[in-house]
């Protein structure tokens, strides 16, 4: 069983495309952030260290640490520094022992820098860069050792920042990332909107799972038809293939003929000469199809913006199209009484021929005078009530059949039907007083009953037609009755219940009614009525 998401194609798009920025947003900004903030990091650290240097070759900050003059210059040279650089925080001048000689606070001048044990400025190392505790708390900071003249340590200057600014960087760069994202994301939205509308513009207005969905019911409804189907491209390659088809070619799977030449499956097809000639053909006989002995075709083009794309083919049995042709428009009816009315006479002939042979040419000529009489009587009496031809043919060679069987089929002496075809065409009332008729002399003839007799009454007025067959037979059960026009449904056992179903839809093609009246025992009456022109309102 298949599945079909609820989902619209525009949500699906926007689904992905969201998903495609969000996760090559996360993967770039968290490569491009690393690698950013490593950037940043080693661009402050070495603005501190620049700055820390300089600083300490300064004259100034070797003569205050020295001694040689006072902190008032270098406070004011130190506090615009401040001012001007914005990645310092804080700068430190304290000398050997720790003390501190300027900072940005004067509470601190006097007292003691922070961590004093692990700064390696004061034991012989020239400068470093690290993260600890300052003056204003964490910091991230570069030192630098102060030497005199003589090369003798002063001190050591420290150029920080504070690790809440150093945060801030991170955020702040963090924050652009994001900003981009969302712009990215909004600008992917924006273009699936379009590319959904895209798509399903080619769909012509159907999702793809509605498309998907009608693909599937078409193509099973293509299947189960009884018809072959064949498709090729402008290759003649074959580009569809229903069940019918497949049967009719003995392939077992549309696999094992999609994609191929026609001509390997179907040697001798002239389907591939629309493709040249770009006219369709109708009812076009074919023989040696690998799976039917004979087929009746129609080919039409497949046409697209003007140009041929294809051709296809439908078939089907012609031997099945013919017994259809000839149930529907009565034609196996009449032969069927024809061929019994033929052998009834083939019978009397061999009756006269033995009495002949016998000697007895005078009984031979009585009983043709008598038969003769009879079958004028019969004949005539037939042909002055129903002056429709076939019709009158079916009831004769009805009658004729019936008799063989000893049954008798009797037709109502007020009967009349004229030959305009006014209320319904010849070859419906033949379908349908065949299939009855037939149906009651089998249903006669399968029973044991003594008292074996066939009514029809064929009543035609101005404004209506009234049909009516009944027959003395054993009826219909209950339990069937209400399902006898349905196909395959017939106490006769499989391969019947087919003419009642056709006679129910020449019913209804024509408007008209029918009536059943059945009770076991007693026989079985069909009524139908039909009006003019077909229809009453």
């Amino acid at each position: 069983m298949k599945f079909y998401s609820s989902k619209t194609i525009r949500q699906k798009i926007q689904s992905l495309s969201l998903f495609l920025v969000l996760t090559t947003a996360v993967l770039g900004m968290t490569t491009t952030l690393a690698f950013s903030l490593r950037m940043e990091y080693d661009n402050l650290d070495r603005n501190l260290m620049n700055s820390a240097l300089v600083l300490a070759q300064s004259p100034d900050v070797a003569d205050v640490l020295a001694g040689r003059s006072d902190g008032e210059v270098l406070t004011d040279y130190l506090n615009g520094t401040i001012s001007r650089v914005q990645d310092i925080d804080a700068i430190v001048v304290a000398d050997t022992s720790g003390t501190i000689v300027y900072s940005p606070a004067p509470s601190y001048v006097g007292t003691t820098y922070p961590d004093l044990d692990n700064l390696t400025v004061l034991h012989g190392q020239d400068s470093e860069v690290d993260t600890g505790a300052g003056i204003s708390g964490v910091e991230h900071r570069a030192q630098a050792a102060v030497h005199d003249t003589d090369g003798t340590l002063l001190g050591f200057v420290s150029v920080g920042i504070g690790v809440r600014s150093v945060n801030r960087t991170v955020i702040d760069t963090v924050a652009c990332f994001l900003i981009l994202s969302f712009i990215a994301a909004s600008v992917g939205l924006v273009l699936s909107r379009h590319l959904s509308y895209s798509i399903k513009e080619s769909l012509m207005g159907y999702e793809p799972d509605t498309f998907l969905r009608m693909f599937h019911q078409r193509e099973g409804v293509l299947d189960a038809l009884e018809e072959g189907i064949l498709a090729i491209d402008t290759d003649s390659r074959i580009v569809y293939m229903n069940r019918a088809g497949l049967r009719m070619v003995n392939a077992k799977n549309l696999d094992d003929v999609l994609g191929k030449p026609l001509h390997d499956i179907y040697p001798d097809s002239h389907l591939s000469r629309l493709l040249t000639t770009g006219k369709s053909e109708y009812n076009v006989h074919l023989s040696h199809i690998p799976g039917l002995r004979s087929a009746i075709s129609d080919r039409m083009p497949i046409w697209e913006n003007g140009k041929i794309m294809g051709a296809v083919a439908i078939f089907r049995d012609r031997s099945e199209a013919t017994s259809l042709a000839e149930e529907l428009t009565g034609v196996r009816h009449l032969v069927e009484a024809m061929r019994a009315y033929t052998h009834e006479f083939v019978n009397k002939l061999h009756t006269i021929l033995g009495m002949i042979q016998l000697g007895q040419t005078e009984k031979a000529e009585q009983y043709i005078l008598d038969i003769s009489q009879v079958h004028h009587q019969s004949v005539s009496r037939v042909m002055n009530q129903i002056q429709d031809t076939a019709v009158a043919a079916l009831l004769v060679g009805k009658t004729s059949r019936a008799s063989e069987l000893g049954i008798h089929l009797h037709l109502d002496p007020k009967s009349s039907l004229s030959g305009d075809e006014r209320l319904l065409p010849s070859g419906v009332l033949v379908t349908i007083l065949g299939n009855l008729i037939e149906n009651a002399t089998e249903c006669l003839n399968r029973s044991s009953w003594k008292l074996r007799e066939i009514n029809v009454s064929i009543r035609e007025k101005e404004d209506h037609l009234l049909l009516c067959v009944e027959d003395t037979g054993p009826g219909i059960v209950p339990e069937l009755l209400p399902y006898i026009f349905e196909p395959n449904v017939s106490t006769k056992g499989n391969g019947h219940g087919i003419g009642l179903a056709r006679i129910k839809e020449l019913v209804n093609l024509y408007q008209g009614e029918i009536r059943v009246e059945s009770e076991p025992k007693s026989g079985t009456s069909f009524f139908l009525t039909f009006f003019t022109q077909g229809r009453r309102n």
